[in-house]
């Protein structure tokens, strides 16, 4: 019995929020770096308190993106989709596929940036207050598919699709 539940509970696939969705922070992370090796490499006067000014924005921005980044964890097991949110005080939601078995939209929604870097949200509306967003992942058609042919399994008999 131990088994079977670990075997249920093992993760299809585990995903975070794509890096690429933050390219606006990292560029400025970038250009704060730049604009602080240019400070660090000119002789000017005051040009090292301002390098290291700079310097610490430059942390604070890669810091402040990644750890907005892996604020949200979605993990697909082959029975349920598991949210966790947050670092230090933890919410953890689960929605399972079964309550979902009657799963009227399924979508992707991309902007053209998004298109083009190969990121995106899946959107899951169910019957009744059973919804789910999986926000800018990469892949998002590979995790749609996943998504549905999941739902697909976990339907009853009475609901699966035919065809």
């Amino acid at each position: 019995m131990v088994e079977e539940k670990i075997k249920k509970e093992c993760s299809v696939t585990s995903l975070y929020r794509s890096r690429k969705s933050f390219l606006p922070e990292y560029l400025c992370g970038f250009f704060l770096f730049g604009a602080t090796s240019f400070f660090f490499l000119k002789s000017l006067p005051f040009s090292n308190k301002i390098g290291y000014i700079l310097l610490g924005l430059t942390v604070i921005a890669f810091a402040s993106t990644e750890i907005s980044r892996l604020l949200v964890h979605y993990q697909i097991t082959p029975e349920k989709v598991i949210i966790t949110e947050g670092i230090f005080k933890k919410h953890k939601k689960n929605v399972h596929f079964h309550p979902l078995g009657f799963v009227p939209d399924i979508n992707v929604r991309q902007n053209f940036i998004q298109r083009l870097f190969g990121y995106g949200t899946i959107f899951v509306h169910g019957s009744g207050e059973h919804h789910l967003e999986i926000k800018d992942v990469n892949h998002p058609h590979y995790i749609l598919s996943t998504l549905e042919k999941l739902i697909d399994t976990n339907r009853t008999p009475s609901t699966k699709r035919r065809g």
